[in-house]
C-alpha cells in the first residue's frame, strides 16, 4: 500500500499539471518581485500631471502618453459592468498605497476600482511576458534550465532600465512584443493579426516592432508571402495608429517628443555614463552606468553566436529599427526604450548562460 501510494506521489510530481504549476509559480514570484521595484520606484506617476494615471483613466493626459490606452479603456470598461459594491470592495482590499507611498490616486474614492484593476494588469502582463518569453527560449532552442532563468534575468533586470521613468504601460508592451514574436515563430497568423489593434492602442511601438518580425517571417514562408504579411500587418497598425492620433488631436503635448539635441549633448559628457540611482531600495546603476553597458556587452559576446540566425537577424534589425529612435525621441539613456531588442536579448542571455568559452587554437 505505502509503495502504491509513493509510486503514485512519483507520477503526480512530475506531471505536466505540477510541473506547469511550479514554472507558474517560480514567474509568479520573479514578476512579484520586479513589479515591486518597478513600483516603488515610480508609483502609477500620480504625481505627473501630464500623464498620471488619474489623466491616462478620463483621457485628459497630453499627448503622445494620451495614445496609450489599452489598459485605461479596459479598466474604465470594467468599472462600466462591475457592480459599485464589489468595485469599493476590491478597491479597499487591493489598493496598493497602503504599500507603496508613491502610489496615491486612491485617495480619489472615484478612482479606486479602476486603478486597481490598471495596477493588476499591468502586473499580469508582466507574468504573462515571462511565460511567453520561456516558451520563446525553449522554441530558439535553450536549455530548459536557462529557459527559466533567461526571463527571469530580463525580468529583474527591467526596472534598472526604467531610468527617468517607468510606466504601466511597459509591460504590456513587453506581454505584446512576446506574444506577437511567438505568434509568428509558430506560425500562428490570424492570432498574430487578432492582436495588432490592442498592441497597437497599447503603445504606437509596436508599428515599429512589426518591422522587426519580418526575419521570422521569412524562415516560415515564402518571401512574396512573408513580405505580404508584414505590409499587411503595418497597414492595420498604422491605421490603427493613425485613428489615435486623429481621435487625441485636440489634447496637450505633441504627437512626439524630440530630444535628440538634449542626448548628443548627453552621450558626450563623461556623467551620463557615472550616474546611480536607488533600485529595490539600493542604489545601484542610472542610465547608461559603465558596468551595465559591460554587462549588456558580455552577454552578447557570450550567447550571440550561439542564438538561432533568425534570432539574430531580428535583433540586427530590431537594433537598425530601435537605435535611431532611441536617440530622436527618447529622454537621456532611457533604456527602457530600446524594448524592439527585449524579447530577442533574453533568447542572448539564455545562450549566454549555456556558452562554454571558446577553444584555444592549436
Amino acid at each position: 500500500m505505502l509503495s502504491t501510494l509513493k509510486l503514485t506521489w512519483q507520477k503526480l510530481a512530475w506531471s505536466s499539471c505540477l510541473s506547469l504549476l511550479l514554472h507558474f509559480t517560480f514567474f509568479w514570484m520573479v514578476a512579484a518581485a520586479s513589479f515591486s521595484g518597478y513600483i516603488g520606484k515610480w508609483g502609477m506617476r500620480d504625481n505627473t500631471a501630464r500623464f498620471s494615471l488619474e489623466a491616462m483613466l478620463d483621457a485628459s493626459a497630453d499627448r503622445p502618453f494620451v495614445y496609450r490606452q489599452l489598459l485605461p479603456m479596459l479598466a474604465n470598461g470594467a468599472a462600466r459592468l462591475v457592480p459599485e459594491r464589489i468595485q469599493a470592495r476590491v478597491a479597499e482590499k487591493l489598493n496598493p498605497a497602503k504599500v507603496y507611498t508613491k502610489t496615491s490616486a486612491a485617495a480619489n474614492p472615484a478612482l479606486g476600482f479602476r486603478y486597481v484593476v490598471v495596477y493588476y494588469l499591468s502586473f499580469l502582463s508582466l507574468l504573462g511576458s515571462l511565460l511567453l518569453l520561456h516558451c520563446i527560449a525553449l522554441d530558439a532552442g535553450v536549455g530548459r534550465l536557462a529557459a527559466l532563468i533567461a526571463p527571469a534575468v530580463l525580468s529583474l533586470g527591467f526596472p534598472y532600465l526604467q531610468t527617468i521613468g517607468g510606466y504601466f504601460y511597459d509591460t504590456a508592451e513587453l506581454l505584446f512584443f512576446s506574444l506577437a514574436y511567438l505568434l509568428v515563430s509558430r506560425r500562428r497568423i490570424a492570432w498574430f493579426f487578432a492582436i495588432l489593434a490592442p498592441a497597437t492602442l497599447n503603445k504606437e511601438s509596436f508599428f515599429f516592432y512589426i518591422i522587426t518580425l519580418l526575419p521570422l517571417l521569412l524562415a516560415a514562408y515564402p518571401r512574396r508571402k512573408a513580405l505580404a504579411i508584414a505590409a499587411a500587418a503595418l497597414l492595420v497598425s498604422g491605421l490603427v495608429n493613425a485613428a489615435v492620433k486623429l481621435h487625441y488631436a485636440g489634447a496637450g503635448g505633441a504627437p512626439v517628443e524630440l530630444h535628440l539635441g538634449d542626448n548628443l549633448a548627453a552621450y558626450l559628457s563623461l556623467r551620463t555614463y557615472s550616474q546611480m540611482e536607488l533600485t529595490y531600495g539600493i542604489m545601484g546603476p542610472r542610465q547608461a552606468f559603465v558596468p551595465t553597458l559591460l554587462l549588456i556587452a558580455t552577454v552578447f559576446a557570450r550567447g550571440w553566436r550561439a542564438s538561432p540566425g533568425e534570432v539574430r537577424q531580428h535583433m540586427l534589425l530590431a537594433a537598425a529599427v530601435n537605435l535611431p529612435l532611441f536617440v530622436l525621441f527618447a529622454a537621456v539613456a532611457e533604456l527602457r526604450n530600446l524594448s524592439l531588442m527585449f524579447v530577442g536579448f533574453a533568447i542572448v542571455i539564455g545562450k549566454a548562460l549555456e556558452a562554454e568559452p571558446a577553444k584555444p587554437l592549436p
